[in-house]
């Protein structure tokens, strides 16, 4: 009989955090299992090298990974997930680190864990998704995706909108109530890596119809600002609450409307268009 391993590396899509558990419960089952033990089978002679692993101080190298898969006795898918999920945390840009995230979904597929599934993705890939959220919900809406596609800016084709409304009753994020689509309270859960990068495609295909709307949309439909401020740097953290607390009563502000008639993206952006001052030693 095939014995048990200690974890399971489909379970993880952060190799640090894989190595790190993989030790603890190694060490529950054997107590002659240290973190020195994941060393020698890395082929290393440094006594903290998960630590260094661990705090990001160290990237493991390809030698090490080679000579821990044949330690671990990783099969060969298990092997080449191990590859993958290294490359993703070493990954520099965004676009690398999509399509690698989209190899890890797709070779979890079954083994993938309840708290990342392929649709949580996917909900935040698409910037349209939480605009078909609002309208599905709305009293005029009739039960047709059709009428959604004739409403979005820009077009998003029928077909489209159908799978989002699937994939948004599938999340729970949306529910039946008689004959009416109900908002619901349920959060979209997945690992913050997958967020963060999702939410950074999202955010970037906001900024992109934002840079549209100038043209899109005559000015009484929109309203563009920006200014530039000289702040001291000790100010800014000042400027990031005044933004929130904007952004909160924006928030409360649409929570409190009684139906949808139409769906506004409302964007902000604080960034810096030049380095900070350096301090004289």
């Amino acid at each position: 009989m095939k014995e048990k391993k200690a974890v399971s590396i489909f379970d993880f899509i952060d190799y640090r955090h894989f190595l790190i558990e993989l030790a603890e419960k190694s060490k529950e089952r054997d107590s002659d299992f240290s973190y020195r033990t994941i060393a020698r089978m890395a082929g290393s002679s440094s006594p903290n090298f998960l630590q260094l692993i661990r705090d990001r101080k160290l990237n493991i190298s390809p030698d090490a990974v080679s000579m821990l898969a044949e330690s671990l006795k990783l099969s060969k898918r298990e092997k080449q997930y191990f590859q993958t999920i290294i490359r993703f945390d070493h990954a520099k840009t965004s676009e690398e680190k999509d399509q690698l995230l989209q190899r890890i979904i797709s070779t979890r597929h079954r083994s993938i864990s309840k708290e990342l599934r392929k649709e949580h993705y996917e909900y935040f890939s698409h910037w349209y998704m939480p605009v078909v959220r609002e309208l599905v919900t709305c009293s005029a809406y009739p039960d047709d995706p059709s009428w959604i596609a004739g409403r979005i800016v820009p077009a998003v084709s029928p077909v489209k909108i159908g799978k989002a409304i699937g994939l948004l009753q599938k999340l729970s994020l949306i529910r039946r109530e008689g004959k009416r689509w109900i908002l619901s309270d349920q959060v979209v859960k997945t690992p913050s890596e997958v967020l963060s990068l999702a939410i950074s495609k999202y955010t970037k295909e906001m900024i992109k119809l934002g840079k549209e709307a100038v043209d899109r949309f005559d000015s009484g439909e929109r309203d563009l600002r920006s200014v530039t401020l000289g702040i001291p740097t000790e100010a800014y953290p000042e400027l990031k609450r005044k933004m929130e607390a904007f952004w909160d009563e924006i928030l409360a502000f649409g929570q409190k409307q009684k139906d949808t008639e139409q769906v506004f993206q409302v964007n902000m952006q604080l960034f810096p268009l030049s380095r900070k001052k350096e301090n004289k030693k």
